[in-house]
């Protein structure tokens, strides 16, 4: 294969990718390029409806190309300009999976992920009668993507305008049989970073302070933390922090799990205050804590919560940000009243209902799993107005239901954006006029929209947030309405 082609490059792709056709009208996908550009590329994958190819020339460039400002972002071979500069002189470093849009200016990522969501609804829901009714009814539906700025009580000239970097506060690498912290790269083979630019700087310590080799680990300092034994049998390890401000400390600690199928913890020498576990995974994962305390904290909206070890990694895990912006949108959206109740499911460690609970008369939150319910029972304790429940949520919501309780509005948070018609049916019998629902999957939420209207629910906004800068992928809060 690896035929040379020329291709103008007209919209995006659900992947990220751009795409033009060929002269036999097939679909031609090129990752690392922008819509609008004309490139040169080695068509790497065909049929009869579609090729892929990889980048080697822009032969026409995009206003909107910027240059990346991480080394690893990028192909691992060099991408010229008509004129024959380098477009990614640090190609021999690259190849992280972790970003595929820093190349793209930051506004223009911001229009093509909401092209992407009203593409996704007005394929998948068919809103209307034609083509062309759904497109209309999918873009009166979708509001322009929220970016995510600095904090507003942090005035300085340094402040960032936009927090596309610099928010993350967890990740998960592999472990690699030299001990270096590896993730995935764009050919299937790992790749070693010496930083991450995504990293909260608390984050970014930890990483720092763990990835020193064995040969580093005998002079290491204080602030590191090293591993004791030859090898540790690890396979990947999660990172996580609170994000507070300032340098880790006793009072804000990180977090690191060692996920392993050994039965045998490792022997570890702390030397940065963090909380370590030995997560032991097999089909009934066990958790064990080695160095420290189960417990960590973190700040949402000037609430202090209690956290347990994260075990999740996606993008509402991970960002600084997400409870809080994710909590404000929710209530403009339901138009929440001061005097009105709120039902919110999947309901995490409670960040969001800790905003919720001022701006409303109560929440009732309810949580399925275990360590996320135990730190959502702590966190309400504090709050006169917010009851924390665990349990299934279907059986739980009977529950409710039984006892008489009333609510105005709900916010659903299913994780993996999995949607049950059932769930909007006891809603619907709980008389709850006004649902939020939480999702990175638009095509999900797309597809369920036929089930969801028939249990009683109509679909009337999407408002994006993104909480994926450099991905493609956006987090949704939907309202429905009941009908």
């Amino acid at each position: 294969m690896n035929s040379n082609l020329t291709i103008e490059l007209t919209h995006v792709a659900e992947t990220g990718e751009a795409v033009g056709r060929d002269e036999e009208g097939r679909a031609v996908f090129v990752a690392d390029a922008i819509p609008g550009e004309t490139v040169e590329v080695d068509i790497t994958a065909e049929s009869n409806r579609l090729l892929r190819g990889t980048l080697r020339k822009i032969v026409k460039t995009s206003p909107d190309r910027v240059q990346a400002p991480c080394p690893h972002f990028g192909l691992r071979h060099p991408v010229t300009t008509a004129e024959g500069r380098f477009l990614n002189p640090s190609w021999r470093r690259a190849g992280c999976a972790g970003c595929l849009w820093q190349h793209i200016d930051y506004e223009r990522q911001l229009s093509m992920k909401r092209e992407i969501i009203v593409n996704i609804l007005a394929r998948e829901a068919r809103p209307g009668a034609t083509r062309q009714k759904s497109r209309q009814i999918a873009e009166s539906l979708v509001a322009d993507v929220i970016a995510l700025g600095a904090n507003a009580d942090d005035l300085s000239s340094a402040a960032p305008a936009v927090l596309d970097f610099g928010f993350l506060t967890r990740m998960r690498f592999d472990l690699s049989q030299s001990q270096q912290l590896t993730l995935a790269g764009r050919d299937r083979e790992p790749i070693t970073v010496d930083a991450c630019i995504l990293h909260h700087p608390q984050l970014a310590e930890l990483f720092a302070g763990f990835r020193n080799d064995r040969d580093d680990a005998a002079g290491a300092e204080q602030d590191e933390l090293a591993p004791q034994s030859e090898t540790l049998p690890v396979q990947r390890v999660t990172l996580a922090v609170g994000g507070t401000a300032g340098p880790l400390s006793e009072s804000a600690k990180g977090i690191l799990i060692l996920h392993s199928d050994s039965d045998n913890p490792p022997s570890l020498e702390l030397g940065l205050p963090a909380n370590v576990f030995f997560l032991h995974e097999t089909d009934e994962p066990s958790l064990e804590l080695l160095i420290g305390d189960w417990r960590y904290g973190l700040q949402v909206e000037g609430h202090q919560l209690t956290a347990y070890p994260p075990l999740g990694n996606g993008a509402r895990d991970s960002h600084l940000l997400a409870d809080e912006v994710l909590s404000a949108v929710a209530a403009e959206m339901l138009e929440l009243k001061t005097f009105e109740h709120i039902l919110e499911l999947w309901a995490g460690i409670g960040g969001r209902s800790a905003v919720l609970s001022e701006k409303v008369a109560t929440v009732v939150a309810v949580e399925e799993a275990e360590l996320p319910a135990a730190a959502l029972r702590v966190n309400l304790e504090r709050l006169d107005n917010a009851d924390a429940w665990h349990g299934e949520m279907l059986p739980t919501i009977r529950k409710l239901r039984r006892g008489q309780y009333h609510f105005d509005a709900a916010l659903l948070a299913p994780p993996g954006g999995h949607i049950e018609p059932e769930l909007f049916s006891l809603l619907t019998r709980m008389r709850i006029r006004r649902c939020a629902l939480i999702t990175e999957e638009p095509g999900r939420l797309a597809r369920a929209l036929a089930a969801l209207d028939e249990e009683g629910y109509r679909l009337a906004a999407v408002q994006p947030v993104d909480l994926q800068p450099h991905q493609p992928g956006s987090t949704l809060v939907a309202r429905f309405d009941r009908k």
